[in-house]
């Protein structure tokens, strides 16, 4: 198996475990015997179980980084291009955690594992909704868009299980940005 391959089957049995006993619930023992893999070897790709973390985490902002620019540069007006673009980013976070009983500890250990780089996605996004803004001629683009971002974070953090989403968000996009 090649080495891409053998850290992508590691990756898939930690997130799998991950959902199904929460972060706190997987040691490296179960993602080895999970991936099938020597112990040994789970080491020789990551130090340790936060290094495996954090490298789903990588893989779940590179999804949702797609998503969200796709969205971002597809047709309609900025409102619905902003809108469209954070229902997908948080639709992939769903989709990712969908049916665990341990989402909100994954979504808070995301943040602490990953705060780099979730915080340089989220600034990435941010940025590309205050570009849009400017293109559009929106007045207080910065301003305007912290108050949608924000807007859609509280929205998605509020969601109860099975809730869509995506009304509150294009709402809000559309009153906050006209």
């Amino acid at each position: 198996m090649a080495e891409a391959e053998k850290r992508a089957e590691i990756l898939k049995a930690a997130r799998l475990l991950a959902l199904r006993h929460g972060f706190h619930g997987v040691t490296m023992e179960a993602v080895a015997k999970e991936a099938r893999v020597a112990k040994p070897t789970l080491y020789k790709y990551y130090r340790d179980k936060n290094a495996v973390f954090e490298a789903i985490v990588t893989e779940l902002l590179v999804t949702l980084h797609q998503r969200f620019a796709d969205a971002l540069s597809g047709e309609g007006s900025v409102a619905e291009r902003i809108a469209t673009g954070l229902v997908a980013k948080y639709a992939a976070i769903s989709e990712f955690m969908a049916g665990s009983p341990h989402a909100d500890e994954l979504y808070n250990e995301h943040d602490r594992l990953a705060a780099p780089q979730v915080e340089a996605a989220e600034r990435a996004a941010q940025d590309a909704v205050v570009a849009a803004l400017n293109a559009a001629g929106v007045a207080n683009a910065a301003d305007v868009a912290e108050v949608v971002v924000s807007g859609a974070y509280g929205i998605f953090r509020r969601k109860r299980p099975g809730e869509d989403i995506a009304p509150a968000i294009r709402l809000l996009a559309r009153r906050v940005v006209g």
